[in-house]
């Protein structure tokens, strides 16, 4: 059954959001947010960004803009600059766990706008992967910007489509790729009752306004065009893009999630089946699909996939409204990846694989890995020294060498 939107939630402000939450679903989210507190305190984490992002937040600090790396993503980096000059890195992650629990709760909203039966288990199968606990906890900007895309779809829906356009603006000036989920929302308005279509136009112009507008400071410190959007890393035959992004689409989720999501398949295709009459689901097809093929041409980081995981969320709260106990599956498996990981096979080359050696072995999860790679190195973004960042980027990261 395709879900319908709720006239009485679209019109409900944001901040009533958090009232409509039954009390143990707020009793687990304090929960969880303070169990995580205790990581913001192990430095920026381990992505190899995370020390240009505190120099390029500096830099703003001192009118003098320097990209973390090409095309920058100044919204997030002015954002870390404040935080981290008045409370240090701490709260620099602090903020990325705030913008964390904002994509939370502003998918619980989206979803129950359109009258979905499960919203909680939905932003469940969300905050249970553990690529998402280690972004909500780092100084990186992956949560940052889809907490902006999702109020701003929600934001949309409520036919505020001004206050949308900004909030998606926003979310591209955190990253840039988020052009493809503000595609996903314009999409979904433009193919909806004709009545809203206006609306579309209006998202699409003011969310391009506002994203010319903060990427002007990195684009004239670049000093060319092609400076502003070149980047250092090689490309690979199709097939060989093709593997690395599948090996990872698997080991994002992890292989067990992987096998429920493999049988909650032909629901999922079923539910596709009903984007005409469904804003949510052309919502979650067309940012799925986008962001996969976008990942299929820069398979490299694995936070790079949550967007995918919003999608995949939203999908699998309407597919499986009636089989709530295949959403629990995903959810309980995905927590146990996180800490125990049951690896299937090993890339012949770190960061040029060409291939895989076949071999079943089980090693800690990616949550316990991150953790314990960043709280051995703390320090490493200190003068932004490339070679420790790397270090700790080695242990981190998927295959790499682990605790």
């Amino acid at each position: 059954m395709t879900p319908t939107p709720s006239p009485s939630l679209a019109a409900d402000p944001a901040s009533s959001v958090l009232g409509q939450w039954p009390r143990w679903a707020l009793a687990a989210g304090v929960g969880i947010v303070v169990g995580l507190l205790p990581l913001l305190l192990l430095g920026p984490g381990t992505d190899l960004d995370a020390g240009s992002v505190i120099e390029s937040g500096r830099s703003i600090l001192h009118g003098d803009y320097l990209a973390s790396r090409a095309p920058g993503s100044p919204v997030h980096e002015a954002s870390v600059g404040v935080l981290e000059w008045v409370g240090g890195v701490a709260l620099a992650n602090l903020g990325s766990l705030a913008m964390g629990v904002a994509l939370v709760v502003g998918l619980v909203a989206l979803l129950q706008a359109h009258g979905v039966r499960r919203p909680f288990a939905a932003a469940a199968v969300v905050v249970s992967n553990p690529w998402f606990l280690v972004a909500a906890t780092s100084t990186v900007d992956f949560v940052w910007a889809l907490a902006f895309v999702v109020w701003g779809a929600r934001a949309v829906t409520a036919r505020r489509h001004v206050l949308g356009g900004v909030l998606l603006g926003l979310g591209v000036g955190c990253r840039m790729s988020s052009l493809v989920l503000v595609a996903a929302v314009v999409l979904a308005e433009l193919y909806g009752d004709r009545t809203r279509r206006r609306g579309a136009f209006v998202t699409a112009a003011v969310a391009v306004v506002v994203s010319i507008v903060v990427f002007l400071p990195p684009f004239f410190a670049a000093g060319s065009s092609i400076a502003f959007a070149e980047n250092d890393f090689r490309t690979s035959t199709p097939v060989n893009l093709a593997g690395r992004a599948l090996a990872k689409d698997l080991y994002f989720v992890g292989p067990l999630a992987a096998v429920a999501l493999v049988v909650a398949l032909p629901a999922l295709a079923r539910t596709a089946t009903t984007w005409r009459s469904s804003w949510l689901v052309r919502f979650a097809v067309a940012g799925l699909v986008g962001s996969q093929v976008l990942f299929l041409r820069f398979p490299w980081k694995m936070g790079h996939l949550l967007p995918t995981l919003v999608c995949l969320a939203v999908l699998l709260a309407v597919a499986l409204a009636e089989r709530p106990r295949l959403l629990t599956a995903i959810v309980v498996a995905q927590l146990i990846y996180g800490v125990v990981n049951v690896q299937l096979f090993d890339p012949d080359r770190q960061n040029e694989a060409t291939g895989a050696t076949v071999g079943v072995s089980v090693r800690w999860g990616p949550f316990v890995t991150d953790t314990v790679c960043r709280g051995r190195d703390r320090e490493a973004w200190v003068g932004n020294d490339q070679e420790r960042q790397v270090a700790v980027w080695d242990c981190a990261k998927p295959w790499g060498t682990g605790p």
